[in-house]
């Protein structure tokens, strides 16, 4: 669905954006701050522990899990197969790192052939249910577009969220200026949650195939050049944001880029900010100080997803 065009991408979306209506998402609060209370509680020693280990890697991979309708027990393999698939989105990428991809490829790929046939036959109140469905009652979905969509969806669903919560985190403690304001203003997580994602995005650049001849600041576009787009260098672009190179968390960061724009624009965007709101809001609730601990945070090596390996931190209250 990345790289399709209408009207196949039209298809295709529709059949996955009913799990990410409004509605859906706001119906999911509830359960998310369960998951959340449950990994905090979880921590062994607050006074040091890794943020991305503890919450932000598998809070993100438990909602998406739970959406698809996927075993918990499964959750592990899901979070490793989505970390080794998307390697294969850097121009970084190793031939060891493609081989372990395809090798996840093939096994989610088998893992997943099982579920779909067993919800063919016993449909369930999840998204997997709703895509088989979906297939059996006409929509031109085949089978293999149903394993390339749940495969994205595993992905995207991840290492988005994952990103944002560590970025986001790490911004803040670097800033205590602005993490004392929204102690302050518990209220105004929801527009702290925007800057962030425009001071530090997830996704640092995407792909475009321009689909006719055309010219973009002087420079010449052919048809079928493969454009890279730089979406953080567009959210810290000074002719659009004041200052940009500032965080400021009551800053208007509406018009970020983070999430994409037009029809390729994220479609879990307003889950993706639920969770980062909610963990925000939980940590600052349960934690006074939250302080950087250990070496230096250290980030993937990546070009395309931007996100950490580590958050060590440091909770000497309550």
């Amino acid at each position: 669905m990345l790289t399709l065009d209408p009207p196949d991408h039209t298809r295709l979306r529709a059949l996955v954006s009913q799990a990410f209506t409004r509605s859906r998402v706001h119906a999911l609060e509830g359960r998310i701050r369960r998951v959340v209370a449950e990994l905090l509680d979880a921590i062994d020693d607050p006074a040091g522990f890794d943020l991305m280990a503890a919450v932000a890697r598998p809070l993100p991979a438990i909602v998406i899990a739970e959406i698809l309708g996927i075993p918990a027990a499964d959750r592990d393999r899901f979070i490793r197969w989505a970390d080794q698939r998307a390697r294969l989105f850097e121009p970084t990428v190793s031939r060891r790192e493609r081989r372990l991809a395809g090798r996840a490829s093939r096994e989610c790929n088998a893992y997943l052939t099982g579920i779909i046939a067993r919800r063919r036959r016993e449909p369930r109140d999840d998204l997997l249910s709703a895509l088989v469905h979906a297939e059996a009652a006409g929509e031109r979905l085949s089978g293999q577009e149903l394993l390339n969509m749940v495969r994205m969806l595993i992905v995207a669903g991840t290492e988005t969220t994952t990103n944002l919560i560590g970025n986001g985190m790490l911004a803040l403690l670097r800033h205590p200026a602005e993490l004392a304001w929204l102690r302050a203003d518990p209220g105004c997580i929801p527009r702290a949650v925007e800057e962030l994602l425009r001071y530090d995005a997830p996704v640092q650049a995407t792909f475009r195939r321009a689909l006719a001849d055309c010219e973009v600041n002087g420079a010449t576009v052919r048809r079928r050049d493969t454009v890279v787009v730089l979406l953080g260098a567009a959210n810290r672009d000074p002719a659009v944001f004041d200052d940009p190179d500032r965080l400021d968390v009551a800053r208007d960061g509406r018009a970020h880029v983070a999430l994409g724009r037009g029809i390729h624009h994220c479609l879990g965007t307003m889950l993706a900010r639920l969770e980062g709101r909610i963990v925000l809001e939980m940590l600052l609730a349960r934690f006074a100080p939250i302080e950087l601990a250990g070496p230096r945070p250290r980030f993937h090596r990546n070009l395309v997803l931007r996100g950490l390996r580590s958050l060590p931190l440091r909770c000497t209250g309550t």
